[in-house]
């Protein structure tokens, strides 16, 4: 049997136009979903281009949203250095005499500034008697075989001198200087990169904060950068003076040293994340234009954990790659 519309009432015929507006609509809807369904583009690799010197992105390349850059420079920017220190030596009044005597932060420091006088006392001692048997000798008084012997005594003497001085030396102290230095005065040892010894200069002041006085800063003078430089931690010794008010510094003290280093205006401070190493050489990646970024190699300032500042390589005013550095370091180098 056939039904039709005109055999329904009025509304079985709106509930039967209804449901067939659906369907086709969800038909439609299904077929138009189907034919606009995004199209999405495989990630293009980045492109690398004269040795690893330039990196080209695409838009869509991996890991590019990653990479930051920043333009650089122009700021006034300056970077700080600070290395912990220790007081090493310092001038006291003697509970006996009320001179002068110096007290170290430890016995082996003492036993080796002992040694030191020691040792040279002695060397005027045979230097003097020396002097008498060469004399003696000229006179006809004393052999040969005397003035050999007071020969060989003024040089052994001489290498144990050196030997102490060198021991002293080794630990940041200057023993002539400590003997003839005056009252209220400190000594503080504190290593500094090798890095940094050409911008640390002698007589610059610096700023010491100690453990013990966190709310003081003491000024001191930048007296001599030691000799050596560690192999182990590419560090050498510097040592300060401060002036030792009431004698309130204690050998044995801990404190930090601040280097204050003004940059100026023309100078380029970058975080210490933008660096990349290798070799022992130190890179930046210059973004030249959009998503195109070329390796440039720098040669770093005073530094700390944080910032560094650039002493050649960049000029304010580039932009420099600041986060994703790790990323363009695998893509340069082919890590």
């Amino acid at each position: 049997m056939f039904i039709t519309l005109k055999s329904l009432n009025q509304k079985a015929r709106i509930l039967l136009l209804s449901g067939v507006v659906l369907i086709v609509a969800a038909i439609l809807f299904l077929v138009f979903s189907k034919s606009t369904k995004p199209i999405h583009k495989h990630p293009e690799k980045a492109e690398v281009f004269d040795e690893g010197l330039r990196i080209v992105f695409k838009p869509n390349s991996p890991g590019l949203e990653i990479v930051r850059s920043t333009v650089i420079g122009g700021g006034g920017e300056f970077v700080s250095l600070e290395a912990p220190a220790r007081l090493i030596a310092s001038t006291s009044p003697s509970v006996s005499n009320g001179s002068r005597i110096i007290l170290f932060e430890s016995a082996e420091l003492n036993d080796l500034y002992v040694g030191y006088i020691h040792a040279k006392n002695k060397l005027h001692r045979s230097n003097k008697n020396l002097s008498r048997i060469k004399d003696m000798f000229v006179h006809r008084v004393a052999t040969e075989k005397d003035l050999v012997e007071s020969e060989t005594d003024s040089g052994n003497d001489a290498a144990e001198l050196a030997e102490f001085e060198g021991k002293l030396r080794a630990q940041g102290l200057n023993p002539s200087e400590l003997s003839t230095a005056g009252s209220l005065k400190a000594w503080i040892i504190t290593d500094v990169p090798e890095s940094q010894i050409s911008t640390l200069k002698k007589g610059k002041k610096v700023k010491v904060v100690f453990a013990s006085f966190p709310d003081e800063e003491f000024t001191g003078t930048a007296e001599a950068i030691g000799d050596n430089v560690d192999p182990l931690t590419r560090t050498a010794k510097m040592r300060i003076i401060v002036v030792n008010d009431k004698y309130r510094l204690k050998p044995g003290m801990f404190g930090v040293v601040k280097f204050p280093e003004q940059t100026g205006g023309d100078s380029v401070v970058l975080p210490y994340t933008a660096i990349v190493t290798v070799e022992g050489k130190n890179y930046v990646f210059v973004e030249e234009k959009p998503l195109t970024f070329k390796r440039r190699e720098v040669v770093l300032g005073i530094s700390t954990k944080e910032r560094v500042n650039i002493i050649e390589g960049l000029a304010p005013g580039e932009k420099v790659a600041i986060q994703g550095s790790i990323l363009l370091k695998g893509l340069s180098f082919g890590f």
